[in-house]
């Protein structure tokens, strides 16, 4: 731990002593103790194995990609809690006819019917389809997961795995008897496609088409992030006529697409292992956003907008509170009012 905080003097982006970085690596200890049980786990691998969450304010400029929201709210002393928040539990299903299921409210078992297409709910929440070889019928279904609804996931007809995020959906036909496989994504979801040469499968988001060649992949289109991303995990995938490898990320922005090599995948996908995963490039905004998503509040900014930086992992499972205090020691504070989360800078 020590080396890594005086990695990041040596950046300049402290300016510690060595009596001040003593001082912090006892305040964060103390911080992580009190954090009610919440478990933590070590990003870096020269970290004691009970070290938990690392967190870098630095002072240096960076690159805001959206201007984060400010306005008037009520006086709140800094760190003031009137209420906590957990992760939430609820998937919308849409039929073809327009019926809505609350998945996440429903029983274990079949809980609908899409012409010869049966749809059950699984053990683990999940719902999955399952398509007689004769289904001629094009019916689309919609699953969704609002804001502050956690995780679920969805197995196509054709096997194909599809795990959604908060304030994320996916719209698909029940069964597949084309000549391809098309679906449509909002948000952020994760997908292992069943590969079939003779059948294509293509998802389409913010206006892009990604061709599956049998993989592995994530896709983030959230609404209030810019751009595209879209990021290989396994076996390959095409976008514009681009063949893109395991480990790259193909970024879309305006119209022009970018491909990056060495993306740590690990952080792209964080959130469907339950992660929160932060680099210690990762900014105050991001970080809120993330945040705002999975508990389903809104975030506000009060001060003059100085930047932070933070770097660590904590489970998505984790009160909103535990979270916020731990982040706190970085120097940014947080209340916490009904459906707001204010942020000090």
């Amino acid at each position: 731990m020590q080396r890594w905080l005086h990695g990041l003097n040596e950046e300049g982006a402290s300016g510690l002593s060595d009596d001040d970085l003593a001082q912090g690596r006892v305040a964060m200890w103390q911080a992580i103790k009190a954090a009610q049980g919440t478990k933590v786990r070590p990003l870096w691998p020269r970290i004691a194995a009970a070290a938990s969450i690392i967190i870098a304010c630095s002072v240096g400029g960076y690159f805001i990609l959206h201007q984060p929201k400010t306005e008037q709210v009520a006086l709140l002393k800094p760190g003031t809690f009137k209420n906590d928040a957990l992760p939430g539990n609820k998937a919308i299903l849409t039929l073809g006819n327009g019926q809505q299921i609350v998945v996440s409210a429903a029983k274990n078992g079949m809980i609908a019917q899409q012409g010869s297409t049966s749809i059950s709910k699984t053990a683990n929440g999940g719902i999955v389809y399952a398509a007689s070889n004769n289904d001629q019928t094009l019916t689309y279904n919609t699953y969704t997961v609002p804001r502050g609804g956690g995780k679920h996931s969805l197995v196509l007809a054709d096997g194909t795995l599809a795990i959604l995020d908060a304030a994320s959906s996916i719209r698909y036909p029940t069964a597949f008897s084309g000549k391809d496989r098309k679906v449509e994504v909002t948000g952020q979801v994760y997908f292992e496609v069943v590969h079939n040469a003779n059948k294509p499968f293509f998802v389409t988001a913010k206006g892009q088409t990604i061709e599956d060649i049998g993989t592995h992949f994530n896709v983030n289109a959230f609404d209030d992030e810019p751009g595209l991303k879209t990021t290989l995990l396994e076996g390959s995938i095409k976008i514009a006529g681009k063949l893109l490898r395991p480990g790259q990320q193909a970024v879309q922005v305006d119209g022009r697409l970018n491909i990056l090599n060495n993306v740590n995948t690990q952080e792209v996908v964080a959130w469907k292992n339950d992660l929160f995963m932060f680099t210690n490039n990762t900014t105050l905004p991001i970080v809120m956003k993330q945040l705002g998503r999975w508990y389903d509040l809104e975030v506000i900014y009060q001060g003059s907008g100085k930047p932070y930086h933070f770097g660590g992992d904590m489970p998505r499972s984790s009160k909103l509170s535990d979270v916020l205090k731990i982040l706190a020691y970085s120097g940014v504070q947080f209340s916490v009012d009904g459906k707001k989360i204010i942020v000090y800078q």
